[in-house]
């Protein structure tokens, strides 16, 4: 009696024997083992898979440097891409070429050059380079500088005076044509005006103006601002937008004013001279 265990099915026969085994003590008891034994292994599996948990969570922080050494890793990978970037080179400030130097001739007193006392051997002497005496200075009425200058007139600068951006000469010439100021067309005694006036200018620029497909489909209104330069002889010269509305109505307005036939030119003491002329061309969908 001593051997039986107390949990085994020999023990609960023992003790339902002559009994009704039916009723549900007996299967409790009978089937009180195996249910232990399923609840060890229970709690064994998850301790083990906790434990487990734990030592891939370790593992895999190590491999890794823990979640700091992560971010400083990212930190220091960012500040690498930005070291990466390429460098903008800066940009070289574009050379503007310098205005030409205008040269001017100055009317010049022809001149006797100083001859400075040197004493040499005679057989050295340059004849062309004796001093000159003051009888021949006062005969030939030239003035003395450092050099001989025959070509001049007896009124002038002395040649040594001449300038950098001026050379020598027997009269007085005016320095090199400058380009002719081209004034506002309000502002001249007598402004360019279009044969019929501005109905038939604007009459003309209508039937010559494009309206852009982009801006017919965009339905695109305004109005471009353009001058124009109107040289001596009437024609249409440079065209400028002034104010614009968009790139192809822009483009569309200049091509419109340079089919434009001459004008009548402005005139200034009654000579003919360039002017700029303004002008809106309106883009109106009909």
């Amino acid at each position: 009696m001593s051997k039986i265990n107390l949990a085994s099915e020999q023990w609960c026969d023992l003790v339902f024997e002559g009994r009704n085994k039916a009723y549900g003590a007996y299967r409790l008891r009978a089937g009180q083992g195996r249910r232990q034994l399923r609840s060890v292994i229970l709690v064994l599996i998850a301790i083990a898979v906790v434990l487990i948990g734990l030592a891939l969570k370790t593992t895999i922080a190590n491999a890794f440097g823990g979640s700091d050494d992560g971010s400083q890793t990212e930190t220091e990978f960012s500040q690498l891409q930005k070291d990466n970037k390429p460098k903008e080179e800066p940009k070289k400030p574009k050379e503007e070429p310098k205005p030409e130097e205008k040269i001017e001739q100055v009317k010049v007193k022809n001149s006797i050059a100083f001859t400075v006392p040197k004493i040499v051997d005679d057989d050295k002497i340059d004849h062309t380079k004796e001093l000159k005496t003051q009888e021949t200075l006062t005969k030939s009425q030239f003035a003395v500088s450092s050099q001989d200058f025959s070509q001049g007139s007896s009124s002038g600068i002395n040649i040594d005076d001449i300038k950098t951006n001026q050379t020598a000469s027997n009269q007085n010439v005016p320095a090199q044509h400058q380009e002719e100021e081209v004034k506002d067309n309000a502002e001249v005694q007598q402004p360019a005006s279009f044969p019929g006036g501005d109905a038939a200018l604007q009459s003309y620029i209508s039937k010559n103006l494009k309206y852009p497909d982009v801006a017919l489909e965009q339905e695109l209104q305004g109005v471009v601002k353009v001058r124009f330069k109107i040289n001596k002889d009437g024609s249409v010269g440079e065209v400028q937008v002034i104010k614009s509305l968009s790139r192809e109505c822009d483009a569309a307005a200049v091509a419109a004013v340079k089919k434009l036939p001459r004008f009548i030119p402005a005139k200034s003491q009654g000579h003919p001279i360039p002017v700029w002329f303004k002008w809106p061309i309106r883009f109106q969908l009909q």
